[in-house]
């Protein structure tokens, strides 16, 4: 009966968590007070950017109300920087926070609110990144996958200019997907959904299920990827074909 109970009580807390539509970070390790974090599809929430040592606090809304509640570490002593922790809701200001061992501009912290687990790293920027799929050139063919152009003002930023068009005698014809290597793993971006269209997608998540974009008209197209803040955006330029 215990466990039943236990069971209910979690499924209600993720029930609530799925619902929030907005989550802020707060603390002595948050630089500037309280700042509010990315939404993301399915359930996350991320962040991006400098913490200092210290303490940090995820909160349901930027200031401390009767009506605020806190994301809680599980464990004793939490880091943000671990390979997933689960936490829990609770209403008590005093519960203690996540620890941040140093100051560092590269913080990545991704909350789930469905499983309840927060990720969190030290970002190290990507060296290269590829595009592939039926509706490039090359298709699918390994050790082909063209390669994408990093930002010399910021590493995190790759831009990728170029035709993509249905593919011919190839599986997936209209699907692309980007790698970390040229190659299919262990790095790869996707996103969120199956066949999500390529013009107006805004986010994109690391590695999980093979999910793919999809182009609409064939053309040129310019791709523009952060991979530290897991944006996307393509663009279309034209058809690219001259009268």
């Amino acid at each position: 009966m215990k466990q039943i109970i236990m069971t209910v009580l979690a499924l209600m807390t993720t029930v609530v968590m799925t619902a929030q539509t907005e989550l802020w970070i707060a603390g002595s390790a948050v630089p500037g007070g309280a700042q509010r974090l990315d939404a993301f599809p399915s359930g996350q929430f991320k962040f991006a950017g400098t913490l200092n040592a210290g303490e940090l606090k995820i909160m349901t809304t930027e200031k401390a109300t009767s009506a605020t509640r806190y994301l809680a570490p599980q464990a004793e002593d939490a880091c943000v920087v671990n390979k997933g922790l689960a936490f829990e809701q609770t209403d008590d200001a005093a519960a203690v926070g996540w620890r941040v061992p140093f100051a560092g501009d590269r913080y990545k912290l991704v909350i789930d609110t469905k499983t309840a687990i927060l990720h969190g790293e030290i970002f190290a920027p990507w060296r290269e990144l590829f595009l592939t799929g039926g509706a490039c050139e090359a298709g699918w063919k390994a050790f082909m996958l063209l390669p994408f152009t990093q930002d010399k003002a910021n590493p995190d930023v790759f831009t990728w200019t170029g035709e993509l068009r249905e593919g011919k005698d190839v599986v997936e014809p209209r699907r692309i997907k980007i790698t970390g290597q040229n190659y299919w793993g262990p790095k790869s971006l996707h996103p969120y959904t199956q066949d999500e269209a390529a013009l107006g997608s805004a986010f994109m998540r690391h590695e999980g299920d093979d999910t793919k974009w999809e182009i609409g008209a064939d053309g040129i197209y310019r791709l523009t990827v952060n991979v530290f803040k897991d944006t996307f955006k393509a663009e279309y330029l034209g058809s690219g074909i001259q009268p």
